[in-house]
């Protein structure tokens, strides 16, 4: 399995310029009015919205909003929940410990009472004992970047940009529809599937990790630093800067990306054919021969960057 950075979730806060936003406009191909799409950092604050005119002037020209998933909407949260739990319990009532063997299991017990406080020996822990490898490689990995993020005081303060553009849309009446569609029943079935099949693989990933854990935690800070990176290029509207810094995580993790931007394309062309829509997802999904831009081109509509008061073709 690949290592996930804290790049896929964490990005820092910083002052933008009016014209230095990832907007699109589409059209053509049949549609009666334009649409647009943002491209955010998701732990931007939606405060820099009402700094950036072309957002307001599109914003204005739309009739509701579309986003990868309404976090505002606790049915849909709780949902989803459901669906993540299913996907992470082992298969036939097997346990971690089953999985790890005696010694394995040792490590893990130590770095989960150390760095998450949960001791897997109390009964009240019995639900994370039959939870897959990988579940508690993410785990161990969210509360390390955390703690890192207590020396950066700045990162995630105040509501997301994605929050902020769902409250806005409410406020204005509009629909606010999910481009990340909860799983069928078969999709659950087949993704769970492959999951237990990776077995090996993320007992492998997850020793990997507890036996070089010091190592991690410095990555982590040398991970920031490239999330600082990452948010200079979306605060200066250098968009090929920025493509070229997110190209390797595009090819590293298709399914985070490209694999959701194709499931992707029917809804948002559905959506513009009823009405003129603001899509707001992150910036990563735009970009490349395999991003949202791309594939709206080859569906036949025209895909322009808002600079200014200007569209540009790119």
């Amino acid at each position: 399995m690949k290592k996930i950075t804290i790049i896929t979730a964490l990005l820092f806060i910083a002052t933008i310029t009016a014209n230095a936003q990832f907007l699109f406009r589409i059209s053509g191909n049949g549609l009666e009015k334009n649409s647009y799409m943002l491209g955010s950092l998701h732990v931007l604050t939606g405060d820099l919205l009402d700094s950036i005119p072309a957002f307001l002037e599109a914003e204005n020209q739309c009739r509701q909003l579309y986003v990868e998933t309404d976090i505002t909407d606790s049915q849909q949260k709780q949902a989803r929940a459901e669906q993540g739990q299913q996907l992470v319990t082992l298969p036939d009532g097997k346990t971690i410990a089953d999985v790890l063997g005696e010694e394995r299991m040792k490590m893990l017990r130590e770095r989960m009472k150390e760095t998450c406080h949960i001791d897997l020996d109390d009964p009240t822990s019995d639900g994370f004992m039959h939870s897959q490898p990988y579940f508690f490689y993410l785990s161990i990995n969210v509360i390390m970047q955390m703690e890192a993020l207590r020396n950066y005081p700045a990162m995630r303060k105040g509501q997301t940009m994605d929050g902020a553009c769902i409250e806005r849309a409410k406020a204005r009446g509009w629909v606010v529809g999910n481009l990340d569609l909860q799983l069928n029943a078969e999709e659950l079935a087949k993704n769970k599937e492959t999951l237990s099949q990776s077995l090996d693989a993320q007992v492998d990933t997850l020793m990997a990790f507890l036996n070089n854990f010091d190592e991690r935690k410095q990555e982590l800070l040398e991970e920031l630093e490239e999330a600082q990176t990452m948010c200079d290029y979306w605060t200066s509207g250098d968009y090929e800067g920025f493509e070229r810094f997110i190209m390797p995580m595009s090819d590293a993790f298709p399914t985070l990306l490209e694999d959701r931007n194709k499931k992707w394309l029917p809804i948002i062309v559905d959506a513009m054919k009823e009405m003129p829509t603001l899509f707001v997802f992150g910036a990563g999904h735009l970009t490349g021969p395999k991003g949202v831009v791309y594939l709206l081109r080859e569906a036949g509509f025209v895909v322009e960057r808002v600079i200014g008061n200007s569209h540009v073709r790119e």
